[in-house]
């Protein structure tokens, strides 16, 4: 995400590649030689001089560097941007590296020493310490003796590429603004006040429209190795040795989700428990989930399998799903749905130029925490689309959330979740989604013969949210807008702040605890 006058991020140090030392030169050249030799392939017209007197001089030669003999590669790393990880990296490197991030690693344990990379080691601290930490750790120097200590080193190849500051005197509202930025938000009719009022907002709807075509569409091949690198299984620790159970958050057909503590370093999480039996879908569930990381997803932690359960760990969000802050008593106003609409459409934004499909977008799935953050959750119905199958069919998700392509069993993409999280709108408007108190067979019938869903007091509400809900629901998928449209429509930007929603989860989660 772009920030606004953000510090200068300065790069994290990474492990370097550096190809093994060339061989020392031939001990029948002599050392001038080799050295010339080696910096040109020039001839030298003139004769060499000989120093020492009495010696015959040496006539003049062309320099030649022959081809190299007994040729080996021992080691070649190389980034695969289709599959977002490195391919080669030595065995030895591998705990450098995140979990899933290197595939066909390359084995280390028959090569000479000359060649075999080392093993990662921390180096010692920097001695230019200050005095109060290096009298601390004097005082503790017998207690950690034989301790190596870490350091970070100096940034390198630091560029700074593009620093954005508020300017109210500008046409735009915004100072160091990119070209491309500038003339895209001067055509987007977003007012310089608008810009003044939410510049952060402004910068990250900007960021996502200008983000580029999305990744290469992965193959079946390389998905499936995605999904079998994303998902380790602990297997041999009981999972009840680690987490705490305390609450009973919910409880549903893949499994109990529960509040818990991790024993070891008392963090809070959310455990979800259920059976082995349906492994596959479980290992497809985590995937997608560990493959989706961004700000607006619940984070996955790990998974433990014992005996016949699995235990799903992941980030806990202590508001619980957005469905506890709605019904008909509960009063919405336009800023707030605004709100969760951006930070939900940010999160399938995301999804969707990773060619994932969400398939149960709705208020029981977007959580919600007491500082107003937004997150979308359970991957279990969760889909990645590959060359070989760019649209899907089959007929997933929640009756009354559904789109009406996927119900009809036509082929279907990423415009499903854009009609889901339009129901999910409509739901925060009028307290619940349309069709609710219709068996779900009926519900799913009228869904496709009705024309799109309609606010139950249409006049209550402006026309920018009218026109961003026909958009959202046009019958025809290639016309219905996608996620990255959705975050540019004037709708989105009268959103409230995120500490607005935050007070007013507070009120409404206290009324309903009490």
């Amino acid at each position: 995400m772009a920030s606004l006058a953000a510090p200068k991020n300065k790069k994290k140090p990474r492990p370097s590649f550096k190809a093994p030392p060339p061989p020392p030169p031939s001990s029948l050249v002599q050392e001038d030689e080799s050295v010339g030799e080696m910096m040109t392939n020039m001839t030298f017209p003139h004769e060499v001089q000989n120093p020492l007197p009495g010696m015959r001089k040496k006539t003049s030669r062309p320099s030649v560097v022959t081809a190299p003999t007994n040729v080996k590669k021992h080691i070649h790393v190389e980034w695969d941007a289709d599959t977002g990880t490195f391919k080669g990296l030595p065995d030895v490197w591998q705990s450098m590296v995140p979990q899933g991030a290197s595939l066909d690693e390359t084995s280390t344990a028959n090569m000479g020493d000359h060649v075999k990379p080392a093993q990662p080691t921390p180096k010692n601290s920097s001695s230019s310490s200050s005095s109060s930490s290096s009298s601390s750790s004097s005082s503790s120097s017998s207690s950690s003796a034989g301790e190596t200590k870490t350091t970070i080193s100096a940034p390198f190849n630091v560029q700074h590429k593009c620093h954005v500051g508020v300017d109210p005197h500008s046409s735009t509202g915004f100072k160091g603004l990119p070209a491309q930025w500038k003339t895209l938000l001067q055509a987007s009719g977003i007012s310089r006040e608008e810009v003044g009022q939410n510049p952060q907002e402004v910068l990250d709807v900007l960021q996502f429209h200008m983000e580029g075509p999305p990744p290469k569409m992965p193959s079946r091949q390389s998905l499936s190795r995605n999904v079998q690198a994303a998902v380790n299984i602990i297997q041999d620790i009981d999972p009840s040795k680690v987490f705490r159970r305390h609450k009973k958050l919910g409880e549903g057909a893949s499994g109990v989700v529960w509040s818990a503590t991790e024993i070891k370093t008392k963090k809070q999480c959310a455990v979800k428990i259920t059976d082995l039996s349906d492994l596959t879908n479980l290992k497809n569930e985590i995937a997608m989930q560990t493959l989706s990381s961004h700000p607006n997803v619940v984070q996955y932690m790990g998974a433990y399998a014992w005996q016949d359960k699995l235990w799903i760990v992941m980030e806990l969000l202590q508001g619980g799903s957005l469905t506890e802050v709605l019904g008909r008593h509960i009063e919405w106003n336009e800023s707030m749905i605004a709100y969760v609409c951006r930070e939900s459409l940010m999160a399938l934004a995301y999804l969707h130029r990773q060619h994932r499909l969400h398939r149960d977008i709705k208020s029981d799935n977007i959580l919600v925490n007491m500082e107003g953050v937004v997150k979308i959750a359970d991957f279990g119905f969760a889909i990645n689309l590959t060359e070989e199958q760019d649209k899907r069919r089959s007929v997933v998700g929640t009756p009354y959330w559904m789109a009406p392509e996927l119900i009809r069993g036509l082929e279907y993409d990423a415009k499903v979740d854009v009609w889901s999280m339009g129901i999910t709108a409509l739901e925060m408007a009028d307290g619940e989604p349309p069709l609710i108190r219709e068996p779900p067979l009926r519900a799913l019938l009228l869904i496709t013969i009705q024309g799109p869903p309609q606010l139950e007091q249409p006049d209550r509400w402006s026309s920018q949210f009218r026109h961003y809900l026909a958009r959202s629901f046009d019958i025809n998928p290639e016309k219905r807008a996608s996620a990255e449209q959705l975050l540019m429509h004037p709708f989105i930007r009268d959103a409230c702040t995120k500490e607005e929603f935050a007070i007013f989860c507070k009120k409404q989660l206290k009324k309903m605890r009490r």
